[in-house]
């Protein structure tokens, strides 16, 4: 059982559907009416300043994450030197 239709066949069914459409005079002023409201009116608008201070809320947690991270890894880096000395010098000591 084929459900595949021929070139001719699948033209003719999308004409009889996809069937052009004139928009209403109506339509067209309500899209342009709400266009010139979104480009004119509040180029800052609450929920823009919203997204913006929240973005550089998460940009500050996640430096000072970053910066706290770094900051352990210094001082374990150095503790871990300093680890290595003692041992140094207490294995000098003890022969």
């Amino acid at each position: 059982m084929s459900t595949s239709l021929s070139e001719k066949r699948l033209e003719e069914l999308l004409s009889d559907i996809l069937v052009p459409v004139d928009p209403s005079v109506q339509f067209i002023q309500r899209l342009r009416a709400q266009l010139v409201t979104y480009h004119g009116r509040d180029p800052l608008s609450i929920w823009m300043a919203i997204v913006v201070i929240a973005t550089v809320f998460l940009l500050a947690v996640t430096s000072i994450g970053l910066v706290i991270r770094i900051f352990l890894g210094w001082v374990s880096l150095i503790g871990l030197i300093s680890n290595r000395r003692r041992m140094k010098s207490e294995t000098r000591v003890v022969t």
